[in-house]
């Protein structure tokens, strides 16, 4: 398992020091850790692979592979981190509640996990509780609506001059474009568990496919092996697949994505 730190990390971490929050931040660091642990360690309880772990701002993204998952255990894993978040600060609430002089080391802890637990509870994408709703909303409503409501926390932000509101908000503006990509279609690339069955399924494509048709022709229990039929047998995998789809909008024309590949 990888541990990954997104862009997104590292400029709330520049922040964060020129605004004299450097304390806050490690706690924060430390909360977010936790979380995406608890996330993991769901996951593996399920049988699943995590290959890596990639940390944002307010929560992360687990990359799962080898096994399908449906959606009841999908949203176990999903509310294991605001869980685990809660009871870490009801934890540390309670150390310095019997030791009071731990007060000044875990006090920032206290506030830092019960501030990830309580805002990835939030029905919103990226967050845990967006993802939860994704298993039962079409993705396009979820991503909608999330992008409104980030909107408009930007312009009340603005209006209101309330900062770390505007910069939280605009954050995870950012993050959703990413962060809903990455999952979006994350169900049908599940390298190691694939490719331990020992052979490909070959799949005949044209040049004037999009990229989600091709998606949708995914073997789910083998890997695929595409041939492009009318670009002299031009051979492609799912992860050069999986890259296209993260680098272009999937009514691309499959003829595209070749010609960059071969410049």
């Amino acid at each position: 398992m990888r541990l990954l730190i997104h862009p997104l990390f590292i400029l709330t971490a520049v922040v964060a020091i020129i605004f004299t929050a450097t304390d806050f931040f490690i706690a924060l660091i430390i909360a977010v850790v936790l979380h995406e642990l608890a996330h993991a360690l769901m996951a593996k309880y399920f049988g699943a692979v995590v290959a890596r772990i990639t940390l944002t701002p307010f929560g992360g993204a687990l990359n799962l592979q080898a096994k399908i998952l449906t959606a009841q255990q999908k949203c176990w894993i999903y509310l294991a981190g605001p869980i685990a978040s809660l009871l870490f600060s009801l934890l540390f609430g309670v150390m310095v509640w019997l030791f009071p002089v731990l007060f000044i080391y875990l006090e920032y802890l206290v506030v830092a996990n019960f501030m990830v637990g309580i805002i990835n509870l939030l029905p919103i994408y990226p967050l845990d509780g967006g993802k939860i709703l994704s298993q039962y909303v079409p993705s396009k409503f979820i991503c909608l609506w999330s992008n409104l409501f980030f909107v408009v926390m930007i312009i009340v932000g603005l209006l209101g001059q309330y900062w770390w509101w505007l910069f939280f908000a605009i954050i995870m503006l950012l993050q959703i474009n990413w962060d809903f990509k990455q999952s979006l279609y994350a169900d049908k690339f599940n390298y190691a568990g694939k490719t331990k069955l020992g052979f490909f399924v070959r799949c005949a494509v044209l040049t004037n496919l999009t990229l989600f048709t091709i998606y949708k022709m995914i073997n789910q229990k083998h890997p695929t092996e595409f041939v492009v039929v009318d670009d002299h047998n031009t051979v492609f995998y799912e992860n050069d697949l999986e890259q296209w789809l993260l680098r272009f909008p999937p009514n691309t024309r499959l003829s595209q994505c070749l010609t960059n590949k071969k410049a």
